[in-house]
């Protein structure tokens, strides 16, 4: 599949993202080496400390990964075999996955065609006897519909746990994501505005469930080898706290650029009719984590796989993010419903484009002229 024409430059290579780190991250790390402090410590306390004001919080818990995270908060939840726990068809897959291993079952509910976010009013058709909770995804930094959701939780005694692991800095009505339910998780991989290699953090504003989360991280030790309850070593090494300290010292920045390439994108494409580009409710409400559209089948005689393919000929990496987890092999023994139009529709016509800090107007250039030209090639005929 060839773009017969073009102007586009040869020889890119453009990545979907990049995590921005330089001098000052390989610094501090060698230095937490040379001090022979590696495991979790001072370097870690000040990152959450740090955090946790970043994002308004009276309390955030660093562990080893935004997976970890997930299931930490449900333990700390209560969440125990033969609970229910509602999450988005689609989202990554450690958000349904995580309460499996307290034994416990995720009800999938459909997904709405703005956000991308989980649709409150499927929420409520999914509440049985034995739901405890439900996990709002802030999928690609956008904010779910809080408001609507804790009206729904507080009306049937669920918790709400906010996944934000993408949404660092993004808000809902003024409030940041992270501090608006019961509890809430992030993640520090490569991809995310800051990145300590892997890395998570639990926050909240409730302390007996931050005292919960730190005793579950550190095997449950309430002394020296002195155990009462479930735990297990999910602790965030020294390394990965100091480099976090320094990403968070970027984290406005990074924010920043992602919402401008992001503008550009959204300016470039908002006139092709075979693209639908990212909702925005404000400015403040999505960080771009990831720049989502959806391909217009209707316009084009491409599908959006073929899509995919021919932006990576042209040296642009593209992905979907995510598939429908109610067609994933590992949940085939739940006996779950097949009623999720909306995430079926967005598995089958969206992609994610490159966003990263450190892109390049250049490179935001090259996306959009590949974008454009794909569109205008495969257009269908009226």
């Amino acid at each position: 599949m060839s773009i017969a024409g073009s102007s586009i430059r040869g020889n890119v290579k453009i990545p979907l993202s990049k995590p921005w780190i330089g001098a000052e991250e390989a610094q501090i790390a060698q230095s937490i080496v040379k001090s022979g402090w590696l495991i979790s410590g001072p370097k870690v306390a000040e990152f959450e400390k740090r955090f946790a004001e970043k994002i308004a919080v009276r309390h955030a818990v660093a562990v080893n990964s935004g997976s970890s995270a997930l299931l930490i908060a449900q333990q700390a939840l209560g969440v125990q075999a033969g609970d229910e726990v509602i999450v988005p068809d689609m989202t990554f897959i450690s958000t349904a996955s995580s309460c499996m291993y307290l034994g416990a079952k995720p009800v999938f509910a459909d997904i709405e065609m703005k956000t991308y976010c989980i649709n409150p009013g499927d929420i409520k058709r999914r509440i049985t006897k034995g739901t405890k909770g439900i996990i709002p995804v802030h999928y690609a930094g956008q904010s779910a519909d809080m408001e609507y959701i804790l009206e729904i939780a507080k009306r049937y005694g669920l918790f709400v746990l906010e996944d934000a692991a993408e949404a660092h800095l993004s808000e809902y009505k003024g409030k940041k994501a992270g501090g608006i339910g019961d509890i809430a998780i992030f993640s520090f991989t490569p991809s995310k505005p800051i990145t300590t290699g892997e890395g998570g953090m639990i926050t909240t504003n409730k302390s007996d469930l931050a005292k919960k989360c730190r005793l579950i991280r550190d095997f449950s030790d309430i002394g020296k080898f002195e155990y009462e309850n479930l735990g297990f070593n999910f602790r965030m090494p020294e390394v990965m706290g100091g480099v976090g300290l320094v990403q968070l010292r970027k984290l406005e920045e990074a924010v920043r650029r992602r919402r401008s390439i992001a503008h550009r994108y959204t300016m470039a494409f908002e006139d092709l009719e075979a693209i639908i580009t990212p909702f925005q409710r404000t400015e403040n409400d999505i960080n771009y984590q990831l720049y989502t559209i959806r391909l217009n089948l209707d316009e084009v005689t491409i599908t959006r796989n073929q899509f995919i393919e021919a932006l990576s000929e042209k040296g642009v990496s593209s992905r979907l993010y995510y598939p429908a987890l109610h067609t994933q092999k590992v949940f085939t023994d739940l006996a779950i419903s097949d009623d999720y139009p909306n995430t079926l529709e967005f598995a089958r016509t969206a992609l994610s484009l490159p966003i990263y800090p450190a892109m390049s107007e250049e490179e935001v250039s090259i996306v959009v002229e590949v974008v454009e030209t794909l569109c205008s090639q495969y257009r269908r005929s009226l």
